[in-house]
This record gives structure tokens, C-alpha cells and sequence, in this order.
């Protein structure tokens, strides 16, 4: 096994680790990954984690080994589920959730063991690079399901990156209507291509007086930030009408410091909630996912071969994120 580890300085290391399969852990062949913003965090050392570690939580591969136990055969398609949820048998609720990638190591392997309760065989008529966003859905789902909605709802969307786009498709599939608010002219045109008819160049537009008229003066219902780079919460309180949700979602547990005028939330009565965990929703995501209902391959910027990693990850640490890159083992 080939396992590629971040030295916390901007450096991978690779070391060779050669093991039998641990009990109750199925070997996979990792041949897809999307890297996230907090592994460019863990890459660059700015993660509070035990060095050196190995990043990357959303990854698709094949069964390398026949498990008749579980019913797998080699070369199976799955999805790893990247959370370890422990339940409460008192309250039957989650306790405790940490994440491969994030609390332990994650996935930039050629091989990887993961328990079989984290493994997902998915259909052939759904590719692998469809498959590897299963994670981002299910933080969309999240983010969703953070507030009640309704046929017909506005939902802004303050941010155009692949799960904020994600988020706008689900909203479409709940039968709400979305608005992205981005400056990236790029992500405005995929969020397009996507089928999102509202979005708003926040660099020509003034968006609050834009969602006012789209809404016709009342307002989004529901208002959702990606807590990424550049973002602002800002938006996320004033295009929200009286009384509304608004919800902050990060892919990973080292958000972005946020500045805004709080005054706002007491103002407008507005529910504020937070969340980095898609784990409650992992399972309906790979149903959707199965619908074929999302428009996914617009979301892919590029595709890099595992050898160039080093090269990628410099390049994200100058220019950060735009779409999805998915990394080809």
C-alpha cells in the first residue's frame, strides 16, 4: 500500500505499508478522490491534528479481495462513507462523529481499509466520478433539512462552489426555488448549466435589491453560506425576510472566521444554525445520487493523475478553489 501523508509544511511524503486486512475492515482499491478545502488546511499545517496525516474524505473504489461474508465481491464498485457515527442507545441519537480525513487518517492511498458498516456498493449505471460526490450531497441534504422547506420557498444560496451548487440542485428536487450569489463568472455559468435560473453576479449586481425583486419585496425564506475563503456572512442575514433560517455549512471542522452584523439576527427574529456533517443524510445521498436527478459532471474542473498531487496541492494553496478536481488513481 502506497499512502501519501502531509507533513503539515506544504509536503507530502509517500510510504509503502504492507498489512493483512484487519477483522471486520474490507480492503478497497481507491480509484477516485475530491480534495476539499480542509485538506489543503491539513496540507498547509493549519489543521489541529498529529503530523504527518493523510487527508482526503471522499473517495470511490473497488473491493480488492472476494469478502463472501459480507456479500462482496472483488472489484464491486463502492462508496466509502467517510463518517464513524456512535449512537446514544439511551436517546437513539448521534453522539459522537468523526470523520476519515479529518479525526484520523483519510484516504490519498492506492489502498485503504475501512469497516465494512462504511461501505456502499453502489450500481453500475452510476459512473465513479458521479459517485464520489456522495459526501457534498449529503452535506447538502444537511443543510436543507436545517430548516423546514416548503414547495415554493426562496432559498439564497451565497456562494457558487460545487456544494453550494449541489445545494441549489436539491433545492430544485424539493420543489424550491434557489438563487446563487457569486462573482465567479464561472461558477455563475455551471450554476446556469445546471439548470439554477436565478443567480447574481455580485460584482455587477447589488444582490439584496436583486433577491427583493425576485422574491417580489418578500425575501428568501431560507439563506445558506458555504464557510469558505472571501466568504461573508453579510448576505446570509440580509437577504433572509423576518423570521427566516439561515444556516452556515463547512465541509470540514476548521471553518473560516466569519465577521457580521449580528444586530441583524435579533432584528429580523432570524433561526441561525451551523453544521459540518453530512453523516444523518449519507444514506438518502447515495439514493439520490442513484436518481440520476443531479447535474454532476458540470461541477468537475479537472481531472489529475495521482502522480501530479504535489504539483495540485500547490496550486490550490495559490489559487484555491473553483469547481471540483478529481484526483485518478
Amino acid at each position: 500500500m502506497k499512502q501519501y501523508f502531509a507533513r503539515g509544511d506544504g509536503k507530502f511524503i509517500i510510504k509503502e505499508s504492507s498489512s493483512p486486512t484487519p477483522e471486520g475492515m474490507v480492503k478497497v482499491k481507491i480509484t477516485k478522490i475530491i480534495p476539499t478545502r480542509s485538506d489543503l488546511d491539513i496540507f498547509l499545517g493549519k489543521a489541529d491534528i498529529k503530523y504527518p496525516f493523510i487527508p482526503c474524505h471522499m473517495a470511490v473504489g473497488l473491493v480488492s479481495e472476494e469478502r463472501p461474508e459480507f456479500e462482496l465481491k472483488r472489484g464491486a464498485k463502492v462508496i466509502i462513507n467517510p463518517y464513524v457515527v456512535k449512537s446514544s442507545k439511551k436517546t437513539d441519537t448521534l453522539s459522537e462523529i468523526k470523520t476519515f480525513g479529518v479525526d484520523m487518517d483519510g484516504f490519498l492511498s492506492d489502498f485503504v481499509f475501512a469497516p465494512i458498516e462504511n461501505i456502499i456498493v453502489f450500481p453500475e449505471e452510476l459512473k465513479e466520478e458521479e459517485a464520489v460526490f456522495a459526501e457534498y450531497i449529503s452535506l447538502g441534504l444537511s443543510a436543507i433539512n436545517s430548516f423546514k422547506i416548503q414547495k415554493g420557498d426562496y432559498v439564497a444560496i451565497i456562494g457558487g462552489s460545487p456544494l453550494c451548487n449541489l445545494i441549489a440542485q436539491l433545492t430544485i428536487y424539493f420543489q424550491a426555488i434557489p438563487i446563487i450569489i457569486d462573482f465567479k463568472k464561472e461558477r455563475l455559468q455551471k450554476a446556469k448549466e445546471c439548470g439554477i435560473y436565478y443567480t447574481i453576479d455580485a460584482s455587477k449586481e447589488a444582490p439584496i435589491e436583486r433577491v427583493m425583486e425576485i422574491t417580489g419585496g418578500r425575501m428568501a425564506e431560507h439563506t445558506i453560506l458555504e464557510s469558505e475563503k472571501g466568504a461573508t456572512a453579510h448576505f446570509l442575514f440580509s437577504l433572509a425576510r423576518h423570521g427566516g433560517d439561515c444556516t452556515i455549512v463547512s465541509v470540514n471542522k476548521y471553518p473560516n472566521a466569519l465577521e457580521a452584523d449580528i444586530n441583524l439576527i435579533n432584528k429580523k427574529q432570524l433561526k441561525v444554525k451551523g453544521l459540518s456533517t453530512g453523516a444523518a443524510e449519507f444514506s438518502s445521498a447515495v439514493y439520490i445520487l442513484a436518481q440520476k436527478f443531479l447535474n454532476l459532471s458540470a461541477l468537475v474542473e479537472k481531472r489529475v493523475p495521482l502522480k501530479d498531487i504535489q504539483k495540485h496541492f500547490e496550486e490550490l494553496k495559490e489559487h484555491g478553489f473553483s469547481l471540483a478536481t478529481i484526483i485518478e488513481m
